[in-house]
């Protein structure tokens, strides 16, 4: 009975270690989920617009910092006219605390990057 008891405890405490791996991985798929649904938007309007404007760039950069990005860099895409392409580069760091040990947690930095090409449209409802 006493290593019925020992092996249970084992096992719950290989699923809670597996569950808390699980969950630390996810954390940064999940920023960089919204990080491209910010970035996409952005994208959206630059279609109708043609241009990258300093209103659209700022709100894009402060929406990121909203959500816990940091370093943000948006190269400039330019001008193009309708028909030709336009494209959009976004750099950002999200520092977020991962398990590095048995107990030790550290502060970790992962690099995203959006970088996507679409043709400026012009939209008539």
């Amino acid at each position: 009975m006493p290593s019925k008891s020992l092996v249970s405890g084992m096992v719950f405490v290989f699923l809670i270690a597996l569950l808390v791996s699980m969950v630390e991985y996810f954390v940064p798929i999940s920023k960089k989920r919204q990080m491209d649904l910010i970035c996409r938007r952005t994208l959206l309007r630059m279609e109708v617009e043609g241009t990258l404007t300093e209103a659209m760039k700022d709100e894009l950069i402060s929406s990121l910092e909203e959500k816990g990005f940091t370093g943000i860099i948006v190269h400039p895409a330019g001008r193009a006219k309708y028909g030709d392409e336009i494209s959009l580069h976004v750099e950002a760091e999200y520092v977020y605390s991962k398990l590095s040990g048995i107990f030790v947690r550290r502060n970790s930095v992962q690099k995203m990057v959006y970088s996507k090409t679409t043709i400026v449209r012009k939209v008539v409802n």
